[in-house]
């Protein structure tokens, strides 16, 4: 059902323009602020099929100093499920990268709670919001395994060049891309809605902003769930220097195994070791002798090592992705071996016969390696809005010879994603005079911590770590699971606890356990896609975030 538009909040609360909620500002820089409350949403229908509506809200482009530089608009949707009643609460969704497109939260949040208005939004910089970019800047073509010098110093190089290039493409908005900037938003988005409070449900980075959030304005923030989390009370670097080694045990406790049960369909081998030199051999291989391929719509692919990395790392995200991940390991074999015993436009022939479905995947695979995820106006936005965000919220280490020391170290012990520790903008970036307050939980109720022990991406010895410091947290921890984010995606005891928490307030009074769901049988395939496999809700929410950001135009 539709509900009339919200009335503009004149005697809602400000957005603080200083560091913390409660600051008080003065003369044109209030008067300059209040303007932006004077606003009424205009939501239109852009989603029939969810019925979602979307609206696009006017910001300052810098929020502590409104009214200097171009407005900047953050694009807005809006789902009322049909259990929602006149006194619903509002719950806001935010899916992470941090920079992911997030309009896709609010159809998707509606349809797992369905007693609230659900909100969705797209932060500042990336998707139908206000883009920045990052066009030009050299990607990663180089093998992160190679400690030729030569190949450190090219690594190294490239790096340097994110800043230049990021700063010079986005207009001037780059150094306003940061978590404070965005709370705000948020913020000004609940006042024009006219809600003293909304509960909150965020993924992978989405956590980051959730904290931040109950740090900037305690007394607005109503039931939170971090869910995949980052360790929000210290810097950036600490969660992504934590990345190798939960990629690797994800990949050799889960992965290597699930396919080393399953020889008998997917013929990678009988033992894990088997399965991780299956690829190993593979990536060698790629590696020397890439392959060469055509796509329809005549765009050349190469397949090579820096491809099936890629490949294998997204696939490390979702359980119901590794199966596709074995396909395309089984395929790359037949191909590169077929390729190197007769005629190598055979593999051409290979490529062309194989489903649509399958070509796709690895053209998209490709696409995302050279541009990341396309969206209006920037087809960088979403990567160019992750290096901001986290180049600027935090500090950093500096310097090459720090990166290369930690790839050197890391590489060798987790070697998936260790080697490409030393692939990061972060260490030579320009940043601007960002000063936040690190979250603690003071001033909130009970914030309710979601985990995995073998998420991929937030390492879960982080997430304790931060609970430890977190005012009034409580983890709920899911055992013989590795997917990163959690609620929603069909696990019984995890949906219960969370929904429980944001229908009724009740929170767990201590930390909760519960078993993970387990990685399902090959099944068999169907044009490429694989019968009873559910799309993870992540992937669900960006299909869905580009489906509307696209009716926005």
């Amino acid at each position: 059902m539709a509900v009339a538009a919200c009335a503009t909040a004149a005697t809602t609360a400000l957005p603080a323009t200083a560091h913390e909620e409660g600051t008080t500002t003065t003369g044109a820089t209030a008067a300059a602020s209040t303007r932006y409350l004077r606003q009424t949403l205009d939501w239109q229908l852009c989603d029939e099929a969810t019925g979602t509506e979307c609206a696009l809200v006017t910001a300052p482009r810098d929020w502590n100093r409104p009214g200097a530089g171009e407005d900047i608009r953050v694009a807005v949707s809006r789902t009322v499920p049909e259990g929602a009643g006149d006194d619903a609460r509002y719950i806001f969704g935010n899916p992470g990268g941090p920079g992911a497109p997030g309009l896709g939260m609010a159809p998707y949040l509606a349809s797992v709670v369905p007693d609230h208005i659900a909100i969705g939004f797209d932060v500042r910089g990336t998707g139908a919001s206000t883009n920045v970019s990052c066009e030009g800047a050299p990607q990663y073509t180089m093998d992160a395994r190679d400690r030729d010098r030569a190949n450190l110093d090219l690594i190294a190089d490239a790096s340097k060049l994110y800043d230049p290039f990021c700063t010079l493409k986005s207009r001037g908005l780059r150094d306003h891309v940061t978590t404070e900037q965005t709370v705000k938003d948020v913020d000004l988005v609940r006042a024009l809605l006219g809600a003293e409070t909304f509960d909150y449900v965020g993924y992978s980075g989405g956590t980051w902003l959730g904290a931040y959030y109950q740090k900037y304005f305690p007394k607005h923030a109503g039931r939170f769930v971090l869910d995949s989390n980052t360790d929000f009370t210290r810097p950036w670097n600490v969660t992504f220097e934590a990345q190798p080694e939960s990629f690797e045990r994800r990949f050799r406790q889960d992965f290597t195994a699930w396919a080393a049960e399953h020889d008998d369909v997917l013929g990678l081998g009988s033992s894990p070791e088997q399965v991780r030199r299956f690829y190993e051999r593979l990536r060698a291989d790629l590696k020397r002798d890439p392959i060469e391929v055509v796509v329809p719509g005549e765009v050349e692919i190469t397949l090579d090592q820096n491809f099936l990395d890629a490949d294998t790392i997204q696939s490390m995200y979702s359980k119901y992705s590794f199966q596709p991940l074995a396909a395309d390991y089984a395929l790359l074999r037949t191909w590169w071996d077929e390729e190197h015993a007769s005629d190598p436009a055979s593999v051409q022939r290979r490529f062309d016969a194989t489903p649509r479905q399958v070509q796709e995947r690895l053209r998209d695979i490709a696409a995302r390696m050279e541009h990341g995820v396309a969206q209006p106006v920037a087809s960088d936005a979403y990567p160019a809005t992750f290096y901001a965000i986290t180049c600027n919220d935090t500090r950093w280490p500096r310097g090459q010879r720090y990166l290369d020391r930690l790839s050197g170290r890391l590489g060798p012990r987790y070697p998936l994603v260790g080697w490409s520790t030393n692939e990061n903008p972060c260490a030579y970036w320009t940043r601007p005079g960002v000063r936040m307050p690190v979250p603690d939980g003071a001033g909130v109720d009970t914030t309710l911590m979601v985990q995995s022990v073998n998420d991929p991406a937030t390492n879960a010895r982080l997430a304790r770590d931060a609970e430890r410091r977190y005012s009034g947290a409580v983890l709920l921890t899911v055992t013989d699971e590795g997917d990163h984010g959690v609620f929603g995606m069909g696990n019984r005891c995890v949906d219960d606890i969370v929904l429980r928490y944001l229908t009724t307030g009740r929170a767990p009074a201590h930390d909760r356990t519960c078993r993970g769901i387990p990685v399902p049988d090959p099944v068999p395939a169907d044009g490429g896609r694989w019968a009873g496999l559910p799309t993870p809700q992540l992937q669900r929410i960006a299909e869905l975030s580009e489906r509307l950001g696209s009716a926005i135009g």
